[in-house]
């Protein structure tokens, strides 16, 4: 191949990364219309050759337009019990062991009618002695930082990155979600619809109406006029994940940042520096600029990163806490479609309040 040819190919490559941030992967036709490649050819890409360049595709929920409330949570396990605290909690999104003991970082997203109660369920496993101890932080956004497709080189499937180029200037792009207080119109079919596509983006909706027993019609009903108008999806995602693809987790390194007591000045200083960094797939703050960010890199990558990092934050040493999370116990949970019920709406388990309750929480 020529390196005309390696560099058409490569062009061809990202805009098909490119037009799948910007609209997904369910129509194959629209983005062969966008980028001007044959709709089998997409089709084969997508289906093949994303893996293959060791990238897969998901698609982010919009959990504060569902009416969640978000939030972080830091447990201390007890395995002197035997027994999992994980097998009694609900609504987890995400969950990261860290590496060398018990402690577990957590992400949830939880009813915001809840979210008081949640707490209440979460003390009564350090009660009941699952769990040691716990820190719950309530997240006010979150945001997923696009793939960067212009420092991936999929010929080889790895990150090419100049260090002293990396900083170039970035136009921001994709949604943040913000936690909202209030309830939400989704229904039992929007959830499925969320969960098929979390599982499948390229999941064809006629295929969840077969499983729903519903008529084809009612689930793009539910998908146009809900889960699209709605914003419950907040956007498509690309995902380096060659190691995980690969079975070679031990190539990956996943680590977390978290930042305290940080001004406004600060807080955007962070923010600009993980999201010019290409293994950044979420951050998160609070309210009162708490900043958190989780990255997935190539172990090859791990001490340059660091020290890149670290050369940029020095004036911010002592409010900052560095974690490594073990890749092998990383889990991730779907939209809990299993906790909402037709009639009542969404459920909460293992609580027992003490008397009836009527009035939702605030």
């Amino acid at each position: 191949m020529s390196s005309l040819e390696k560099l058409q190919k490569r062009n061809q490559d990202c805009m098909l990364i490119e037009t799948i941030k910007q609209v997904g992967v369910s129509n194959y036709s629209l983005i062969a219309r966008l980028t001007g490649l044959n709709p089998e050819t997409v089709r084969y890409k997508i289906n093949k050759q994303l893996s293959k360049f060791g990238l897969n595709v998901s698609i982010n929920i919009n959990y504060g337009e569902l009416g969640f409330s978000m939030g972080l949570l830091s447990v201390k396990a007890n395995s002197k019990t035997g027994r999992s605290w994980v097998d009694h909690m609900s609504y987890l999104v995400m969950l990261g062991k860290i590496v060398t003991n018990d402690r577990y970082i957590c992400l949830y997203a939880v009813p915001f009618r809840f979210k008081k109660r949640y707490l209440d369920v979460i003390e009564s496993l350090k009660t009941k002695g699952l769990i040691d101890d716990y820190e719950a932080q309530e997240l006010y956004w979150i945001r997923y930082p696009p793939f960067r497709s212009e420092l991936y080189d999929f010929d080889t499937k790895s990150w090419v990155i100049d260090w002293k180029r990396v900083d170039a200037p970035t136009k921001e792009i994709g949604a943040t979600a913000v936690s909202v207080n209030r309830d939400s119109n989704v229904d039992l079919v929007d959830l499925k619809i969320l969960r098929a596509l979390q599982e499948d983006p390229t999941t064809d909706l006629a295929k969840v109406g077969k499983d729903l027993n519903a008529n084809p019609r009612t689930l793009r009903y539910h998908h146009t006029e809900h889960v699209v108008k709605g914003n419950f999806i907040l956007g498509n995602n690309v995902k380096w994940a060659r190691p995980l693809l690969e079975g070679r987790p031990g190539d990956l390194m996943q680590v977390s940042f978290a930042f305290k007591e940080l001004g406004q000045e600060e807080i955007n200083q962070v923010r600009k520096l993980f999201n010019k960094l290409p293994f950044t797939w979420l951050e998160a703050g609070t309210e009162n600029r708490q900043y958190y960010a989780f990255l997935d890199m190539p172990i090859i990558h791990f001490h340059d990163t660091i020290r890149h990092l670290e050369e940029r934050i020095e004036s911010l040493r002592g409010r900052y806490e560095t974690t490594l999370l073990d890749p092998t116990k990383t889990q991730s949970w779907t939209v809990p479609d299993e906790m909402f019920d037709k009639k009542i709406g969404w459920r909460l388990l293992n609580y027992q309040p003490s008397e009836v309750e009527s009035r939702p929480e605030g």
